[in-house]
């Protein structure tokens, strides 16, 4: 037996239904077919404007190191230039042309480095006409310590971990 419950203040695509087989009851969470995707396991690419994408990512892990591997849609032209220090925590690994001709596969090198929200930004400049640039803006939910593991998206991989920030032993002797 499935009765529905009013899911106060969530999404109104999504419903709770508890279900009553064999005495117990367990609550569900079930979405509608339109939010399905925001739920895949792909990582979403979207134009925000002209000149500006954003790229979500979904959960990540505190102190980890990621490649991210994703293909935007463009009109920069075959060769890009970027600043390979441009950002702390987030560089370019490589940028090449896709496949389709109609933008670039890039492959980033991320470091989680805070907690919750995450949002880092590049900037890759046509080659040919220096005018046209592009904002990516990388999004991530950073998970804390003991927070649990994440499941990645496909086209990300752990590649390690900040052992200086995991320890939690310290140099400091204290005061004398």
């Amino acid at each position: 037996m499935e009765e529905t419950v009013k899911n106060h203040g969530a999404h109104p695509a999504m419903r709770m239904s508890k279900s009553s087989s064999s005495g117990s009851t367990d609550e569900h969470v079930h979405f509608s077919a339109e939010q399905l995707p925001e739920h895949e396991s792909e990582i979403v690419v979207r134009r925000d404007s002209a000149d500006k994408v954003s790229v979500h990512l979904g959960f990540l892990q505190i102190n980890h190191f990621y490649d991210v591997t994703f293909t935007i849609k463009d009109d920069l032209g075959e060769d890009v230039n970027y600043e390979p220090l441009g950002n702390l925590h987030l560089k370019i690994k490589k940028v090449m042309p896709s496949e389709d001709g109609e933008g670039h596969d890039l492959v980033l090198d991320l470091l989680a480095h805070k907690e919750k929200l995450m949002r880092e930004q590049i900037l890759i400049t046509s080659e040919v006409d220096p005018e046209k640039s592009l904002i990516i803006v990388v999004h991530a939910r950073v998970l804390g310590k003991g927070k649990g593991t994440p499941s990645l998206k496909s086209g990300i991989h752990c590649t390690g971990i900040n052992a200086e920030e995991e320890s939690e032993n310290s140099d400091w002797q204290g005061f004398d």
